[in-house]
């Protein structure tokens, strides 16, 4: 069966660099998002499909957002060519977005909610990659912090990314759960 790592979480939790590790360590694409902004530098084909507003009007999205001028999505079409060549992908996707896959994907859902033990490493670790402390602020209140609503933590497995060895060897072991089934 065909399945979907969807990794969800608050801003530093290490939802990308757990996604990089699946990629690297274990052949997992992450689905590919649309946004009608233009590309940036160093942004290439493997960053997202760049669309414009007609094309990303004719996609059918799990989810979709705007933020600014720009629209961003992910939608059933490139989770379809993700899965002709892998039966295992991921996708990082806003909390908002995990209900719409569970509720259309069912059982071919896998829920990585990622987090911290505590707001002062999140609050580090934003600090650390440069976000500006007005940001942070922001993002550690409130809806922002991408909290785990209650509706959801029956479909969740909560990883605790505190330190990285103890990250990856649980990843190794959901990874080889996933791929026995």
């Amino acid at each position: 069966m065909k399945k979907i790592i969807l990794i969800a979480g608050p801003s530093g939790a290490g939802k990308t660099t757990i996604s990089e590790y699946l990629t690297k360590n274990f052949a997992i694409p992450r689905v590919l998002t649309h946004t009608t902004r233009p590309k940036r530098a160093g942004e290439d084909e493997n960053s997202y499909y760049f669309e414009n507003d007609e094309t990303f009007a004719q996609l059918h999205f799990f989810e979709h957002v705007h933020y600014g001028a720009y629209q961003y999505g992910s939608s059933q079409e490139s989770l379809d060519k993700a899965w002709l060549e892998h039966d295992l992908v991921s996708l990082i996707v806003d909390i908002e977005g995990v209900k719409s896959y569970i509720n259309r994907l069912k059982d071919q859902v896998y829920f990585l909610y990622v987090k911290t033990s505590t707001i002062e490493e999140l609050r580090e670790r934003l600090l650390e990659r440069g976000d500006k402390p007005e940001t942070i602020n922001q993002r550690l209140s409130g809806k922002e912090l991408n909290a785990l609503p209650k509706e959801l933590e029956p479909f969740a497995h909560i990883l605790v990314n505190d330190d990285w060895q103890t990250t990856t060897n649980w990843l190794d072991q959901m990874v080889q759960t996933l791929t026995k089934k």
